[in-house]
């Protein structure tokens, strides 16, 4: 984090300075015949050299990220991609089965997506409890309205993932 600040200041420095530019030349590496033929090229390119090792992404950008990419691989998103199972199990008699029973090692497509679904209230869940915390200070009524939703969305979500493993398990 310090390399970037330092990183991102140094190349500022070096812009504003005309007598440095051959030192943030080598940095970018820039050939010798564009430096020659025309200077006026290579200020695009050192702003966009300094823009990329300037930016950071926001925390919530990262939680995001992060909290999306778990739940994707929780919900069983890498098989779905190399395996490529059925969407859906017919069972006869226009019935389907959004889970294999009796194998917790296979899934279905639509279960998959389902658990992924289940996980995002979770998540949910958690944030609002997360802020209600947060705000219980400021406004006490909201704080436990927050907090009220985010745990019943967090017992549902629990709850119903619980009974599709049970379901699995004893399929009747």
């Amino acid at each position: 984090m310090i390399a970037v600040k330092f990183k991102s200041y140094f190349t500022s420095y070096l812009t504003r300075t005309k007598r440095h530019t051959s030192i943030l030349l080598k940095v970018i590496k820039v050939p010798r015949e564009l430096q020659r033929k025309n200077p006026s090229q290579i200020h695009p390119i050192r702003k966009a050299y300094a823009k990329i090792t300037g930016y950071r992404p926001s925390r919530f950008l990262i939680a995001a990220i992060v909290t999306g990419l778990s739940i994707f691989l929780l919900g069983g998103g890498i098989y779905d991609i190399f395996m490529k199972p059925l969407v859906v199990l017919p069972v006869g008699a226009g019935r389907f089965l959004a889970y294999v029973p009796y194998r917790i090692n296979d899934q279905l497509l639509v279960g998959s997506i389902g658990v992924m679904i289940l996980y995002v209230l979770g998540s949910l869940g958690l944030i609002l409890i997360y802020y209600s915390t947060r705000r219980m200070h400021y406004n006490p009524r909201h704080a436990s309205i927050l907090m009220g939703i985010g745990t019943s969305l967090l017992l549902i979500s629990f709850i119903i993932v619980e009974s599709i493993l049970f379901w699995i398990m004893h399929y009747q």
